[in-house]
């Protein structure tokens, strides 16, 4: 048995245990981790279809009816990791809408039924062949089908669950290299399809790229295990060894101690309603590095700068809404509490407080 075979039965039997063992784990959100458990069994399951490819096991009756049974799943992997984001920033649970996300899969079971419904000899005779052409539905064009819906799983999940809907800085960070490792994979993936249709690579070298498809992979498996971690407490940077802040000089009490600082600071002088506030601004108040103002910000309030200035402007400019002024707009208490312009105030509005400034009006000037 060749050598990378060998290799990838080991990583199927790696990915096999770390499935079962997200049906087990206690800590985090269950309904999350059987939706990992299941992500990484199925991918265990498409690499030891790749050891029957190439060890040339799928032709045997006991094997055959395996073949092109992965196609499925390259449209499952995206699905899987949307709501598996969605359960663990929001709300557990599937809802009636992702019934939408059947819609590919099952395309293109029944794109390939007639293969599907064919006999052991006979599916290994069309295999033998080479007459897999006939016994499809397929279009020509179908995988790059494919790969533009993987992509599209990738950008829908950090648009409807990134910065733009979610302030919460640890998180933000999390979901980044999350969503991003399911993106390399589909990069690799996408990548491995181009060099082979365009015969810039052998297709007997696929398993090159299936070891980086097996890293990428990996690291979605390491985030998906210390999610709990990341939401109940600890920080990226604790989690996480390798990225900045894990070694600043900055120690827990002088941390703390600045923190208490900086909330007395935001809280007395107010420098947030100053619209050119940096935070080389605040890094000055503090007597700190821009580095140790940041990680301050990130590691205690879980906000980045942007949104930890604009909290403070939003909680002002509340606090004036709900003041029976007279002649004073919406647009002029947003340059009173240090925004640039009505646009910006109305989308950070809507950022922490999930409706518009006159949404946020209208039951108090009905009562």
């Amino acid at each position: 048995m060749a050598w990378h075979i060998i290799l990838f039965l080991f990583f199927v039997g790696i990915g096999t245990c770390i499935g079962l063992l997200f049906f087990f784990k206690k800590q985090g959100i269950r309904f999350a981790n059987l939706l990992l458990g299941i992500y990484t069994l199925l991918f265990s399951y498409e690499l030891f279809y790749n050891c029957l490819k190439w060890s040339g096991y799928l032709i045997q009756p006991e094997f055959v009816h395996l073949t092109i049974t992965h196609y499925p799943l390259w449209l499952t992997y995206g699905p899987i990791v949307y709501i598996f984001c969605r359960s663990v920033l929001t709300a557990p649970g599937f809802r009636k809408s992702d019934i939408y996300f059947l819609v590919p899969i099952v395309t293109v079971i029944i794109l390939n039924l007639p293969f599907y419904i064919q006999s052991a000899s006979q599916k290994a005779e069309i295999i033998q062949k080479g007459r897999f052409s006939e016994f499809n539905w397929m279009p020509n064009g179908t995988i790059w089908a494919v790969i533009f819906i993987m992509f599209f799983y990738g950008f829908l999940t950090f648009h409807d669950f990134g910065p733009r809907k979610n302030t919460r800085f640890q998180q933000n960070k999390w979901l980044k290299w999350f969503v991003g490792s399911y993106l390399g994979f589909a990069v690799a993936f996408s990548s491995y399809i181009t060099l082979t249709r365009f015969n810039l690579m052998n297709p007997a070298y696929d398993y090159f790229v299936d070891i980086i498809i097996v890293f990428f992979i990996g690291i979605l498996c390491f985030f998906g295990f210390v999610q709990p971690e990341v939401f109940e407490g600890r920080t990226i940077q604790q989690v996480i060894p390798f990225i900045k802040y894990r070694k600043t000089g900055l120690t827990d009490d002088l941390s703390m101690e600045m923190r208490d600082k900086l909330q007395s600071i935001m809280r007395n002088e107010r420098p947030y309603i100053e619209s050119t506030l940096r935070l080389d601004d605040l890094a000055k108040m503090l007597n700190l590095s821009r580095n140790h103002t940041s990680q301050i910000i990130n590691q205690h309030f879980n906000l980045s700068f942007f949104d930890f200035i604009n909290k403070y402007r939003i909680e002002e400019a509340k606090t004036l809404l709900s003041k029976p002024q007279e002649k004073i707009t919406v647009a002029q208490i947003a340059y009173d509490v240090g925004f640039n312009n009505r646009a910006s105030f109305y989308k950070a509005f809507k950022k922490f407080e999930n409706q518009n400034p006159s949404q946020y009006l209208s039951p108090k000037q009905a009562s």
